[in-house]
């Protein structure tokens, strides 16, 4: 995205528990603090596999440590996209995820929603009064809710039934979903 003052950033909105909490800039190698003890970055240049040198392109990396070395997710070119193009991406990663019988759920917890879950002491404790940031996040896969703050991963529920999942779905996430045969 480009904005007016002809800063670009990148927005992941999709894709999930280790993706960015907020826009990146397009700057090559600026660490940004993300959850927990979590370090985001983008990186411009080749991946390993490439075989033409002169193509470079955005490589979306994390680290969960200062002292941790950085892994690359994912990558992309900097290329104009259109409505088109998104809903053709959008319906290819949505149909290959059911087929798969996959369903995965991100919900980021900012300070001062933490009310109902199931918190350890220290969790979820905001320093910056003036700030809300983001201070955990729920996942859902395939029937398991797992809640991560401050960098640690537990379990907190899981469900069986098509019908207890589509429960855990609406009181984690606050989603109604009805059942669909295909």
């Amino acid at each position: 995205m480009q904005l007016p003052s002809e800063k670009k950033y990148h927005v992941d909105i999709a894709f999930g528990g280790d993706g960015p909490t907020r826009p990146l800039r397009l700057v090559s190698g600026e660490p940004v603090h993300n959850l927990g003890t979590q370090e985001v970055q983008l990186v411009y240049g080749n991946m390993p596999k490439q075989t033409r040198p002169e193509q470079k392109l955005w490589i979306y990396q994390y680290r969960n440590g200062s002292a941790m070395e950085w892994n690359s997710f994912y990558a992309f070119p900097e290329l104009e996209f259109f409505q088109d193009d998104y809903e053709v991406m959008n319906r290819y990663t949505s149909w290959e995820a059911r087929d798969k019988g996959n369903f995965w759920v991100v919900k980021f917890i900012r300070g001062g929603e933490t009310e109902g879950l199931p918190l350890l002491e220290g969790e979820g404790v905001i320093a910056d009064t003036e700030a809300v940031p983001i201070v955990g996040k729920l996942m859902y896969v395939n029937g398991v809710v797992k809640l991560n703050m401050t960098g640690r991963t537990r379990v907190i529920d899981s469900f069986e039934s098509e019908e207890e999942k589509f429960h855990g779905l609406k009181r984690w996430f606050g989603m109604t979903i009805e059942s669909i045969h295909v």
